[in-house]
């Protein structure tokens, strides 16, 4: 009498992570926080220094939002609007993400001022939290530092192990990308790039959005008032 081979139960717990994933969370859309994922706190940071651009810290930062979809390249990260095409892209807007041609993803565009821009995860994304876009004007003319860093956590164990075996590279490569292309758009020549990743209980960003009240993304001041 043939003994069943032990492998395909072992197997389970991976099929049910990796069917979990791809199915997507019963409420996709409802905005994400760093408490609605696994694993570490996470601080992703990648910048480039420019040096001779010709177009305004305020003209790159208003492009590269209205035109992240065409800066980040297709086959790591495809954007396109959730409402309506996009540009424009505004506060309270949601973009759709197709990731190695395969993850899905979405996130709303949670804050917008002159010099960048944050966006924050919805529940159908591979991780669960904020990422900030943003140029720095340095001293001398036509120099600036162009930054985009994550708080995040991974949005469930699947997402976890596919990060730890290789998904981090694709995601670095990405952000490595869009920062050479929106440096591109603003006219000058990378003169350094960098960037980190720290694991740590609680971390912030290093741009401090002002205080503001409490509104609803999406909302305005007025609708809430008469809410």
């Amino acid at each position: 009498m043939s003994r069943r081979s032990p492998l395909p139960l072992l197997a389970l717990p991976a099929l049910f992570l990796t069917a979990s994933a791809l199915k997507g969370p019963s409420d996709p859309l409802r905005p994400s926080t760093p408490e609605d994922g696994v694993g570490p706190f996470t601080r992703r940071r990648y910048w480039v220094e420019v040096e001779g651009a010709t177009r305004t810290p305020e003209e790159v930062a208003d492009h590269w939002r209205n035109h992240l979809p065409d800066h980040a390249p297709k086959w790591l990260a495809w954007f396109r609007g959730l409402d309506h095409p996009v540009p424009p892209v505004s506060r309270g807007d949601r973009l759709w993400i197709r990731m190695l041609l395969v993850r899905r993803g979405r996130v709303v565009i949670e804050h917008v001022d002159p010099l960048g821009f944050r966006v924050r995860t919805l529940r159908l994304h591979p991780d669960a939290g904020t990422s900030d876009f943003r140029v720095y004007p340095q001293e001398d003319p036509g120099r600036m530092v162009l930054q985009i860093e994550s708080l995040l956590r991974t949005n469930s164990q699947f997402d976890r192990l596919a990060y730890i075996f290789g998904v981090h590279a694709a995601q670095r490569r990405n952000w490595e990308l869009t920062l050479t292309s929106v440096a591109r758009y603003a006219g000058g020549q990378i003169q350094n790039r960098g960037h980190e990743s720290l694991e740590m209980p609680k971390l912030e960003h290093t741009y401090h959005l002002p205080e503001m009240p409490e509104v609803p993304v999406g909302a305005t001041l007025d609708t809430a008032e008469h809410a």
